[in-house]
């Protein structure tokens, strides 16, 4: 007759291993790479609550798991935080990120720019947002714009404030950053904190003047926790035009390489541009056109 206590052991070996099985299956079957869309594809900002909605329900039905937004989408409903919140969860998906704006101006205090980024990052942590984004303006009067270790330390101010959210801020690159021989993206990087600021790396903006898309995110993809993929053509004057995913001149296997074989996290985010800040005549076919790429490329 087997020892009562030798079953017991044995009974509670296999409850151990059953329970280390199923943590290590959950953890496999949880996605770290997701699939998401800006809706400036649909007009930027979105002028209407119950749009952005309707816009939402498309969203997912092609495929796409959250949506980023431009901050004037959402900051008339800066109130109603906790009911947005539960409109999205309804429709499963996850609000990423409101998309604002900076100002590289030394006519602005940081800490002013600092204080508003931090309210809306307040009422959109309440929505579900898990990041802020902000592009860089310029002053149109050259002796106003920042130098770059000021903008570096902009950066940091915002990316605090963010954290004092419960958000991460990303800084969303312009063409800008890559120009000439010493390109500023190199200074934000080395001069930003990188506890607290990442980068929402646009791989359209920094094409053709940066460095390969590819090259770049293999190097810098640990700080860039959301990409905005997107695919241009150069027109004859060599500016580049938006065009669907795969039928431009960017490597987009080459940006995503790094993250499918590492243990990267975070969202690939699609930016359709036609007619911005106008909506696209057809965004659905757009946006699908795009899903199905990202598919096949990822696997996702």
């Amino acid at each position: 007759m087997m020892n009562r206590r030798f079953f017991l052991q044995q009974v509670s070996k296999g409850v151990a291993l059953l329970s280390v099985s199923n943590i290590l299956a959950s953890a496999k079957s949880q996605p770290r790479i997701h699939i998401g869309a800006q809706t400036n594809t649909f007009g930027a900002p979105i002028k209407t609550y119950d749009h952005l909605l309707e816009v939402l329900d498309d969203l997912v039905q092609l495929g796409y798991e959250g949506f980023e937004t431009s901050d004037a989408s959402l900051k008339d409903q800066a109130g109603r935080a906790k009911e947005c919140r539960s409109a999205f969860e309804a429709r499963h998906i996850q609000y990423i990120a409101p998309h604002c704006s900076l100002k590289f101006t030394t006519t602005i205090a940081p800490s002013a720019q600092a204080g508003d980024l931090r309210r809306i990052a307040g009422y959109s942590a309440e929505m579900g947002a898990k990041y802020l984004i902000a592009s860089g303006g310029y002053p149109r009067n050259s002796a106003e714009i920042m130098p770059v270790e000021q903008k570096a330390q902009l950066l940091n101010q915002v990316g605090e404030a963010c954290r004092q959210e419960g958000l991460k801020f990303c800084y969303h690159n312009d063409v800008n950053e890559f120009e000439g021989d010493h390109p500023e993206m190199n200074a934000l990087l080395a001069q930003t904190d990188p506890k607290l600021v990442w980068f929402n790396y646009d791989v359209g903006n920094a094409y053709p003047i940066g460095p390969k898309p590819g090259d770049f995110s293999a190097e810098h993809f640990r700080r860039i926790p959301i990409y905005h993929i997107k695919d241009v053509i150069l027109d004859s004057s060599g500016k580049a035009v938006p065009t669907d995913l795969g039928k431009g001149k960017i490597d987009l296997k080459a940006v995503i390489a790094p993250l499918l074989h590492s243990n990267w996290h975070g969202w690939l985010t699609v930016e359709r541009e036609a007619g911005y800040p106008n909506a696209a005549a057809n965004p659905d076919a757009l946006l699908k056109q795009c899903r199905t790429y990202l598919r096949e490329i990822s696997g996702i």
